[in-house]
């Protein structure tokens, strides 16, 4: 059966409770916003459309060059709603800004301690079946070369026996770099990859060695996918 406008609602409001909210009216025009700058003004390249999920739950877990990565993650997934990203708190302190990215789905995170509360936003959309963008360096990379990964996006695909998918991303950096203001022309490309193989650690607790080596596989494999993704040009 179709979701009746009361389903919607009830959705809305266990979102708005558990910390995240999608506007369905921003999505669509975010579509069409972030389409004519990736598809016409880029150029954008998208490898891998076969690993592209139809649904969640999911955790998309990408390298992080620039301000317009979540946008371009959201864009080429192409799901009936927006992906929750997990941000940093400082962006949701901008006006105008902080606001849009709000109704686009995503959620602040106090980097600098265990946040519960991102925590739990973040297992909410999980178990309500949607889509976590996740960038495990944290950060943008500076250097253009992969930093070192937290392990948070590895613990909630686990824990909630979602599957990971790892995403390259190539480009971004030329068209706005830190500190830049307005994306400029350049050659852009995503790659996404298959789901990592998480199975064997869903019947326990992980040990660190486990997730260290989880981790070190995820590592390899974006650094993998961001080289093809540059290689698309």
């Amino acid at each position: 059966m179709p979701e009746t406008k009361a389903d919607a609602r009830a959705k809305a409001d266990a979102r708005a409770q558990e910390g995240y909210h999608y506007s369905m009216g921003w999505y669509r025009f975010g579509i069409a916003l972030w389409g004519t700058l990736f598809r016409r003004y880029c150029r954008l390249r998208v490898l891998g459309k076969e690993n592209i999920p139809k649904a969640g739950p999911v955790v998309v877990t990408a390298n992080h060059l620039s301000m317009l990565d979540p946008f371009l993650v959201g864009y080429t997934l192409g799901t009936p709603h927006p992906v929750a990203f997990m941000g940093k708190q400082e962006l949701f302190r901008i006006p105008i800004a902080g606001y849009a990215i709000r109704q686009w789905g995503a959620f602040p995170v106090d980097r600098a301690r265990k946040d519960a509360s991102a925590l739990r936003s973040a297992l909410a959309v999980l178990k309500a079946g949607e889509v976590l963008g996740m960038f495990p360096e944290g950060t943008r990379s500076t250097s253009g070369e992969l930093q070192e990964l937290r392990t948070g996006s590895l613990r909630l695909a686990i824990r909630t026996r979602s599957p990971l998918i790892p995403v390259g991303i190539a480009g971004t950096d030329k068209s706005l770099p830190r500190g830049g203001k307005f994306p400029k022309p350049a050659k852009i490309a995503i790659n996404y990859g298959p789901p990592m193989d998480l199975a064997a650690l869903y019947d326990h607790r992980p040990t660190e060695a486990e997730i260290e080596h989880c981790s070190e596989e995820l590592r390899m494999t974006l650094e993998r996918l961001h080289r093809e993704a540059e290689a698309a040009w």
